[in-house]
């Protein structure tokens, strides 16, 4: 490969390279690194009175239109589960605090395998990380991100949480929710008082514009008739 080919090669890499992550936002409420916490109701599948909540999850918002690219929870110690990933619309109308009649829209997206669980044992904590979602999110809508599991012997898994006085990740809006019967609603736990959120990490993407897009588009195939030309004359 000629020096210039090569060059050009490089261009390319870098081009691609910064379209994946230039634009990537992080956005966690627990910047120091998730911890073993406060625990968070019973998730799981059992009957009740076990106590058991079939769903949990967390409501969020972006100010600006995004890509949702990963979304981690935070499980109290060495937790290995099938667990699923779900995004679905917060209704911001009905809504409240403690109100058992709280519903959610249609699921916009769920993950067809488990997440990586991963264990810190100096932590005391699993991390269940579901990657590669790439799911379009409006600004200034209201969504819960939330845990689901087919695995009817799930039970007694305690996640993570904070309760603080804020979030100031500008993301998660403070709201830590579970259902305690599927489709009947949601709750927030402990009788609604004070602040509550799941220890959670997301990663958002700008949604480029479509300008943008053809520029780097363009950009590529330029590059690539530049070096099949040389190819050719070499």
């Amino acid at each position: 490969m000629t020096k210039s080919a090569l060059q050009l090669t490089v261009l390319a890499g870098i081009l691609l390279v910064l379209a994946g992550s230039a634009s990537a936002t992080t956005y966690t409420n627990v910047p120091g690194g998730a911890n073993n916490g406060l625990p968070f109701a019973s998730f799981g599948n059992g009957a009740n009175p076990s106590s058991d909540s079939p769903k949990v999850g967390e409501v969020f918002s972006l100010t600006t239109a995004g890509l949702l690219s990963s979304f981690s929870f935070y499980a109290l110690g060495n937790t290995t589960a099938s667990l699923q990933l779900n995004v679905a619309q917060w209704n911001p109308g009905t809504n409240a605090k403690n109100q058992a009649t709280n519903l959610v829209g249609p699921a916009l997206l769920t993950t067809s395998g488990s997440g990586v669980e991963t264990y810190n044992s100096t932590g005391g904590f699993t991390t269940v990380a579901f990657d590669n979602l790439g799911l379009n999110l409006n600004a200034n809508t209201k969504y819960i991100a939330y845990l689901t599991s087919s695995d009817p012997t799930v039970t007694g898994i305690q996640f993570s949480r904070t309760q603080t006085t804020a979030d100031a990740s500008g993301f998660g809006i403070g709201n830590g929710y579970f259902s305690t019967i599927p489709g009947n609603g949601w709750q927030l736990p402990f009788g609604g008082s004070g602040f509550l959120s799941l220890q959670y990490t997301a990663i958002t993407a700008a949604v480029p514009e479509p300008s943008t897009s053809m520029m780097f588009l363009a950009g590529l195939l330029g590059v690539g008739v530049v070096l099949r030309r040389r190819q050719n004359a070499a």
